[in-house]
């Protein structure tokens, strides 16, 4: 089984053989050059070479524009296309929240934090967006979307002259002494505060107990600091994906 995972920023490609996670590819969403590229990897031999056992491939997608084009795709490679829905998922959840406004990545996480963790789970996704789920009793209370890092670092170079791009890195102090350490201290210990307030809140405000996972591409520079004990989940998408397709087509 494929599963796809087309983010904002990545297009993460899952190939599933004997119920495990085998191959991950990863190609930029936003390069011109990404379709051709998916064409040239997904070649009719080398799905073969793959050893697929049953052409299916699970779709999650926050990108209309780029949507139907990987869809065509594997569908002119005989593959048993499903574009997630709050609709059409093989689970018994109840989402509260607008059905058309819920992104097929959350889903997907939902799923997957369900079935390994339990009824009760917070997970916070380090994307595009860094994004808050909350799952309460089974069933999808809601969310928090705040600015990702990376946009945040961007916007900030963008607007401002004299600053340059740095890389995101826990410092050890937290007042710099030049504007580079000065930076990375402000988005660390800034993204950390965020982070932590949050959680303390929903906690509070839900009055529960979650299991905290931590899933998406910078969760691993922050775990450390998280003042809750939590969960790492790298994939934690595609196997939600991987999920659906498993019993929807059993």
């Amino acid at each position: 089984m494929i599963v796809i995972d087309i983010g904002n920023t990545d297009i993460v490609i899952g190939i599933y053989t004997k119920h495990k996670l085998d191959k991950t590819l990863r190609f930029n969403t936003k390069s011109k050059n990404t379709i051709r590229l998916i064409k040239l990897r997904f070649t009719n031999r080398y799905i073969h070479q793959l050893k697929i056992k049953h052409k299916i491939c699970i779709l999650s997608s926050v990108v209309p524009e780029i949507n139907n084009k990987i869809k065509s795709l594997f569908k002119s490679l005989k593959f048993k296309v499903l574009n997630i829905t709050t609709n059409n998922i093989p689970f018994d959840i109840q989402f509260n929240y607008q059905p058309k406004e819920l992104g097929s990545d959350r889903i997907a996480n939902t799923l997957a934090a369900i079935k390994k963790y339990g009824n009760n789970c917070l997970i916070i996704d380090f994307g595009t967006a860094t994004t808050f789920d909350v799952i309460k009793n089974n069933k999808y209370e809601g969310g928090v979307i705040a600015p990702g890092i990376d946009i945040s670092h961007n916007a900030l170079v963008r607007h401002a002259s004299k600053l340059k791009k740095i890389s995101i890195i826990r410092t050890k102090s937290l007042i710099g002494n030049n504007t580079k350490d000065s930076m990375q201290s402000g988005f660390y210990w800034g993204y950390i505060s965020l982070i932590n307030g949050v959680i303390d809140k929903i906690i509070k405000q839900q009055r529960f107990k979650p299991t905290i996972i931590l899933t998406g591409g910078l969760a691993n520079i922050f775990k450390k600091e998280i003042s809750q004990k939590t969960e790492y989940e790298p994939n934690l998408t595609l196997n939600g994906l991987y999920l659906i397709g498993k019993i929807k087509y059993a």
